[in-house]
């Protein structure tokens, strides 16, 4: 088996008004970049604009039902596709020596995110307990940020904004 750099699946709660909230992150790597858009499972797209509650807490609560999420499986070349839509596969399923080995990324695993700027509410506690985690980078657009966002990140020493010179941040 031929591991891939970055490879990610993200579980996504699909909103009202063409919106998602990721849910959870599962991959390979420490270091994680989560896409702006996604393929809408009726077609069009979806604009990742939340991290929910706990998203990369070792112990997520609250959870939604599995036949409420869709899951994406992101490549290493940044592609993203739709596997599976509110409890059902779509298109081929990987064959298993193609799937890497993946888990939660998420508590002390977790060192680095790079936030897409469509990203608009970061919720409670979405980083609780990342320990490794040392780097999030936003975009320049608004935050709504929830109570105890980095409560136990002890690492975190940088929180970069991605903006040009006139942009507002």
């Amino acid at each position: 088996m031929v591991e891939q750099a970055n490879e990610l699946i993200l579980d996504i709660l699909p909103l009202s008004a063409q919106t998602a909230r990721l849910v959870r992150v599962y991959g390979t790597a420490p270091c994680v970049a989560l896409p702006g858009t996604l393929p809408a499972p009726e077609g069009g797209s979806l604009a990742l604009t939340e991290l929910g509650d706990y998203c990369f807490s070792e112990k997520p609560r609250s959870l939604p039902a599995p036949d409420a999420l869709c899951r994406y499986a992101v490549g290493a070349d940044g592609a993203v596709r739709l596997t599976r839509a509110f409890g059902l596969a779509v298109g081929q399923k990987p064959a298993a020596e193609d799937t890497p080995e993946l888990h939660p990324v998420c508590g002390s695993f977790l060192e680095e995110v790079t936030l897409p700027d469509s990203v608009q509410v970061i919720g409670s506690c979405a980083f609780y307990n990342c320990r490794s985690l040392r780097l999030l980078t936003v975009g320049s657009s608004s935050l709504t940020v929830g109570s105890d966002v980095f409560l136990n990140c002890f690492a975190l020493e940088t929180l970069r904004v991605q903006a040009a010179p006139e942009q507002p941040t």
